[in-house]
């Protein structure tokens, strides 16, 4: 069977008998049990049943349910996907249909062998009556009501106790259970935890330490369960007729809301109370590690260096940097913490608004009309009060935020007082640019992440290049290999690849492919295979492609849609001319170069400047000579096969 229960109404019109309805305590308790003893096949959960107390108990059970028991999450809103993790299929649905949650059970398990346990089980479905649908709803679809206890009465409801709570690490250890939520950030302010300080303004934090120490709250929770089960019992009722119901439950629902305005000031305090320990506790953080930087840069700025001591030269860099990297670090979490408050106090406003009258969203359909009686009367005093409170908050960091800006205004003056530190620090950092070359390309079409290109003259060793990296990077993923200079020399390798058109015609996936044509300088063909590769990105996240010098109009069409290209030479005087004339010719754009020297005889720099490269924009591959390359050439073996190629590989790319 397939057991469920906020989302009970599509699951029984998707499947029928082969659905259970329930409650979410019998699903807790029925998920560790073998299928074939319980006669659970699968559950069908929605965001509502992870709500509350309930909710919390019911992710653990998840996490401890029988390894044949499929879970099905179905979700609507983007910030439902992540109040669950784990073993269970997730789907996100624009609009909730039995359809859906037909596919979504067929993907976990074949609806014709749902069912055929031969336990007996009573679904709530068989004891529950017919109920007419009052005219007001006869044109929307909505389904039917859920009661989770209907034998549950609210004078049997202890209002001065709450159900246990799973507590953390920290909350279980004995002092720190005396302290509140508030008092605990309090403490923070000696070290400043800021993860501390975001989990604290987690809705379901708030709401977890509110039960924990607030009798008041809980009894308030407990209240408005018990009215909810009130408001479901009474639409049942067949005995009364539809204008009964409506009245009853507005008489029931306006109790609720003095209840709900109750819970709204409750929380609000509490929210207001732990900003303002946050602050409080931001601030003295900020004070201590700003004092602490300044401290440490008099120090900085009083120490003499020797600028043709480099050691000494990075080292006074580094810490500066360093410094710069922890003050730029406290302003994100500044700007992380306020992000936290803004979220957790717009969701609280907007919960304010939602579940009127009950929880039932088809109750809800039908009171519709009757909205604004059901509505807290408190509810735009307190959200006023908390936007409030928020923007006066607000204030305080953006004055936490001016402190730290002007120790990077003093760290940046300290900077510039040393044009001999600033001019060797900007060489530094534009060379370790052109080590990262590709992180600097603007990512705009979907191929460019995937497609890089190897261009140099015949026998140079471009195909040996090509062949030997694409042959490493398929160990990492599906990577694909294209030769278009017509006269590929892959065989050598003991490769054999498959045709232009063979690879255009079918869809031929391996994990290293290996493809050789030719489309000479035709840009209309070479247009047709980039957007054939476009459709092949998901199995092959890496295309290499290997042109000819000659072929200079279709290295200029692909400059937009590769991410990298690579200048082949070996460095002869025939090579290195080729090469300079294909640079030269070369239109610069949106692509990160790369200049692939092979066995080097004199100082690669030198070689860069005869190609007339600027070093600081292009990164700089070194390759020794490999005479295992020239075996495997002859011998008709991959190099990438060969440990010692590509190790050496390894560490050029690198």
């Amino acid at each position: 069977m397939i057991y469920s229960a906020s989302l009970s109404a599509f699951v029984k019109k998707a499947l029928g008998q082969k659905a259970f309805q329930t409650n979410i305590n019998k699903i807790i308790e029925t998920l560790p049990v073998n299928p074939k003893e319980s006669n659970m096949d699968a559950v069908v959960i929605g965001p509502k049943d992870l709500a509350g107390i309930s909710g919390k108990d019911l992710i653990q059970g998840i996490h401890k349910k029988h390894e044949a028991v499929g879970v099905i999450y179905v979700y609507q809103k983007e910030k439902d996907a992540k109040k669950i993790e784990g073993d269970i299929l997730k789907i996100q649905a624009k609009k909730m249909t039995s359809v859906l949650i037909e596919e979504a059970v067929s993907e976990v398990i074949e609806l014709k062998q749902v069912g055929k346990n031969e336990t007996k089980l009573v679904s709530s479905d068989s004891i529950e009556t017919e109920i007419t649908t009052p005219p007001i709803a006869a044109t929307v679809e909505i389904p039917d009501p859920i009661i989770s206890d209907p034998t549950v009465e609210a004078d049997l409801i202890d209002e001065s106790v709450s159900e246990p709570m799973d507590l953390t690490e920290d909350e279980a250890h004995p002092m720190k259970m005396t302290m509140s939520l508030e008092e605990r950030i309090a403490k923070c302010g000696e070290f400043g935890d800021w993860d501390l300080f975001k989990r604290a303004l987690e809705k379901d934090v708030l709401f977890r330490e509110l039960l924990n120490e607030n009798t008041q709250y809980a009894g308030v929770v407990n209240m408005l369960e018990v009215l909810d089960r009130q408001i479901a019992n009474t639409f049942k009722d067949t005995s009364k007729t539809a204008e009964q119901k409506f009245m009853e439950i507005k008489e029931i629902g306006l109790n609720r809301s003095a209840y709900k305005a109750t819970q709204n000031n409750i929380i609000a305090e509490k929210v207001m109370a732990i900003m303002t320990a946050i602050v409080a506790s931001a601030e003295a953080t900020v004070d201590k590690r700003v004092n602490a930087i300044r401290s440490a840069l008099d120090k900085m700025s009083t120490s003499k260096v020797m600028f043709a001591d480099q050691d000494k030269l990075r080292s006074l860099i580094n810490e500066r940097l360093e410094i710069q990297t922890q003050l730029l670090e406290l302003t994100r979490e500044i700007i992380e913490v306020y992000k936290s408050m803004d979220a957790t106090i717009t969701e609280i406003i907007e919960d304010m608004d939602e579940g009127l009258p009950s929880e039932n969203p088809y109750i809800n359909e039908i009171m519709k009309p009757a909205k604004r009686v059901f509505t807290p009367q408190n509810a735009a005093n307190v959200a006023s009060k908390l936007m409030s409170d928020l923007q006066n908050n607000r204030v305080s960091m953006s004055l936490l935020e001016g402190k730290i800006k002007n120790v990077i205004t003093l760290v940046f003056k300290l900077c510039e007082a040393d044009d001999s530190i600033i001019d060797y620090q900007q060489k530094l950092i534009t060379l370790l640019s052109a080590q990262r070359i590709e992180d600097v390309i603007i990512v705009d079409s979907i191929i460019k992440n995937s497609l890089r290109l190897f261009v140099g003259p015949s026998e140079v060793g471009r195909t040996s290049t090509a062949l030997t990296w694409g042959g490493i990077l398929s160990r990492r993923q599906n990577t694909l290999l294209i030769d278009l200079t017509g006269s590929s020399k892959l065989r050598d390798y003991g490769v054999e690849p498959v045709t232009l058109d063979d690879f255009l015609a079918n869809r031929v996936e391996k994990q290293f492919l290996c493809v050789e044509g030719y489309v000479g300088n035709e840009i209309d063909q070479l247009d047709e295979i980039v957007g054939e590769l476009k459709t092949r990105l998901n199995y092959y996240p890496y295309i290499n492609l290997i042109l000819d010098t000659s072929q200079q109009s279709l290295l200029d069409s692909l400059t937009d849609s590769a991410l990298t290209v690579h200048f082949i030479t070996d460095c002869t005087p025939r090579g290195i001319a080729l090469t300079r004339d294909s640079i030269s010719n070369f239109k610069d754009g949106n692509i990160a170069k790369k200049i692939v020297l092979i066995d080097p005889p004199i100082d690669p720099i030198k070689l860069l400047n005869d190609l007339t490269v600027d070093p600081l924009l292009t990164k700089l591959v070194t390759i020794p000579h490999l005479a295992q390359i020239r075996a495997c050439s002859l011998k008709g073996i991959a190099p990438y096969d060969h440990k010692e190629i590509i190790d050496i590989f390894e560490e050029a790319f690198r």
